[in-house]
Parts: structure tokens; sequence; C-alpha cells
């Protein structure tokens, strides 16, 4: 009987772009639509290829959506416009301010009104010391 391997590797040091999934061993991968974007976030992410392409809104053709959330009603807002306007293929961060801000709203708030609209969650993301993210992608039919 083999031995369960109970370690879990350290991403402490990994650049956020590749975190995020903005970058992949292949490259950028294209349209990345930023939603409510803290001041600093592009500062975080200057190391992206020329191969992504950095909107602030969503498009058809968006691969990735970051999504920053910090209240419960703008997570409804939000959630609301996602429903139309999110492609299909396309993933997407819903990212939340941290416990020690004060927040309205925590992760598994977060995960519950995502999972109510048909979205599925598969990955989460410290993105600094103020965010975090959980990333989704649309239900398979």
């Amino acid at each position: 009987m083999r031995k369960a391997d109970n370690t879990h590797k350290d991403y402490s040091g990994t650049p956020l772009p590749h975190k995020l999934g903005l970058v992949t061993s292949k490259g950028g991968i294209g349209e990345v639509a930023l939603l409510g974007e803290p001041p600093h976030l592009r500062e975080l992410l200057l190391d992206v290829p020329s191969t992504i392409t950095l909107q602030t809104h969503l498009r058809p053709s968006t691969k990735l959506a970051l999504a920053f959330i910090r209240s419960r009603s703008e997570l409804t807002m939000l959630l609301e416009m996602l429903t139309t306007q999110l492609p299909r293929e396309a993933h997407l961060w819903l990212i939340h301010l941290k416990a020690h801000t004060k927040p309205d709203i925590n992760q598994n708030d977060v995960r519950n009104a995502a999972l109510d609209i048909g979205l599925v969650d598969y990955k989460v993301c410290s993105v600094d010391a103020d965010w975090s993210g959980l990333k989704f992608a649309w239900r398979k039919p």
C-alpha cells in the first residue's frame, strides 16, 4: 500500500501573474478583465507578457476576469452582471477583502453566492496582505 503524500507545495514565492493563471507554461492567456481593481494591482502585475491584454470590462473574448469585491452589495451587483456578460469559456477570480479588514462578507459568502448562479470554485489564492481570491468556472451542462 502506498503512503499518502501530505506535503503541500509552497506558492508564496510564485509571482502573482502565475498564481492567478495569467501566465502559463505556454505564455500569456489573452484578454484579462480587471473589474474594480485596487490602485496598486497593476504594480503586482508588472511582469505579465505582451500576449496578455488587460481590459477594464468584460468582452466576448475575455479569457479570465479578476473581480474585486469590497461588500455584500457589491458582490450581489457583480454576480447579476456576470450571469449575462461573463463568457461561458472564461474563468473568474472573485477576489474579496480578508477578514482583518472587517468586510461584511467572507470567503463562504462569496463561494455560496457564486455557486447559486452556476459557477464552480476550484482554486484559492492569496493576492496580497488584504485580498484573497477564489477561482471559478461555469458549471458544465
